[in-house]
């Protein structure tokens, strides 16, 4: 492979890396967003005595599931950008 090629492979991938872990950290964040705003919600629900109390169940189990998944793409978004790093530091070696 010439010069120019590793660096193409090494961009791309970079950019491919940095997609995924952009993905998989916004699902995560979304479902912390998801759980705050379920216990603004019972907070609200608590300062108004006369109105019923709201309570939001299930969010453990959605903030589990994205952690999980989270970690697995950032791991591999995280691979993908060391990867096309070594790909630029062999076409600059080669």
């Amino acid at each position: 492979m010439t010069s120019t090629t590793l660096n193409i492979i090494g961009l791309i991938t970079n950019i491919v890396g940095t997609i995924i872990l952009a993905f998989s950290l916004n699902k995560y964040i979304r479902s912390i967003r998801m759980a705050i705003d379920a216990h603004e919600l019972f907070i609200k629900s608590i300062c108004h005595p006369t109105k019923p109390v709201i309570q939001v169940t299930g969010t453990n189990s959605h903030m589990n599931r994205d952690k999980k998944i989270a970690a697995i793409l950032s791991w591999l978004g995280v691979g993908l950008v060391l990867l096309g790093f070594i790909f630029q530091l062999a076409s600059y070696i080669k």
